[in-house]
């Protein structure tokens, strides 16, 4: 897994496995889930992350009781 932050987009991405996308689906407003062709999940995509959740700096996350830095795009 894979996670990253595009600050100008205030877009958090989530690569769960990477593969051709047969198809996106909105599954909750701008909440993108892609998928293969066998409809196995590959990509998370949250815009407007930081109104979402609260956070304004992804620079960190806390994933369980580990606290993980990302990568930052703009």
């Amino acid at each position: 897994m894979k996670i990253s932050y595009d600050k100008e987009a205030d877009a958090l991405n989530i690569v769960l496995k990477t593969g051709p996308v047969d198809k996106t689906v909105e599954i909750s407003p701008e909440i993108f889930l892609d998928l293969d062709k066998k409809g196995n999940p590959l990509y998370i995509e949250i815009i407007g992350a930081s109104e979402k959740t609260g956070k304004k700096d992804f620079g960190k996350i806390m994933i369980g009781k580990k606290l993980i830095g990302l990568p930052a795009f703009s």
